[in-house]
């Protein structure tokens, strides 16, 4: 059984928004597992990029790292929404984790939005299976402000540094993508950490819970 899925758009989704959070339970011994729906780039030589980038961010933040059946290339909006969710009960059903971390449903860019309903449509299977969302990666999408979390888990120095590490493999020559900003990703964990009288933290929404938060002990 694993103690946290991770359900991500693209790769880079879950180091920017909770790759502290997955360093810091990987050293506790927790087993955790990211599974990226699509790669979303447009040559098998730029999705090759990607995909290496993503397995060695695994590498330093220790989770196991899925993809999604079907196309590596094709963009989450392509997956009609049924197909997605049937993909995610059966990974679901494979993983059998005891919490799902996902997109928030509110995120102003529509795949993320996209994939976090398929989890909670998927969710009617779960049982006894934890649901948390995390919010927005980029600041300046207009519905930034508008999450609003329940959840906060301090980092301590060496998760701070393996998230920022695994957002650096991101940044290689010839990305398809927006460059990735470690210091940025830094500073909104300065202030979600400032929230709650700690140095740094991430930020989630419990949005269905069994039995309390168990992904936050170790499994």
């Amino acid at each position: 059984m694993t103690g946290l899925l991770v359900i991500a758009a693209h790769p880079d989704d879950a180091e920017l928004a909770m790759g502290g959070t997955i360093a810091q339970l990987h050293e506790r011994g927790t087993d955790v597992a990211v599974c990226v729906v699509a790669v979303s780039e447009f040559s098998a030589a730029a999705a090759a990029q990607r995909v290496a980038a993503a397995e060695s961010a695994a590498a330093v933040l220790g989770h196991r790292l899925h993809w999604l059946p079907g196309d590596a290339r094709e963009q989450v909006e392509q997956i009609p929404e049924a197909l997605l969710v049937r993909r995610l009960d059966e990974l679901v059903d494979a993983v059998r984790p005891r919490a799902v971390a996902t997109h928030w449903d509110g995120d102003s860019h529509a795949d993320h939005a996209r994939t976090a309903r398929a989890a909670i449509a998927s969710s009617r299977r779960w049982g006894d299976v934890t649901l948390l969302q995390f919010g927005p990666n980029e600041t300046r999408t207009v519905r930034y402000a508008e999450f609003v979390p329940n959840v906060y888990v301090p980092l301590p120095p060496p998760a701070v540094e393996a998230k920022r590490r695994s957002i650096e493999f991101y940044n290689y020559a010839g990305q398809g993508h927006r460059r990735l900003d470690s210091q940025q990703a830094e500073a909104r964990d300065a202030a979600r950490g400032f929230e709650i009288g700690a140095a740094a933290a991430e930020a989630f929404r419990l949005v269905r819970t069994c039995g309390g938060l168990p992904f936050l002990t170790a499994t």
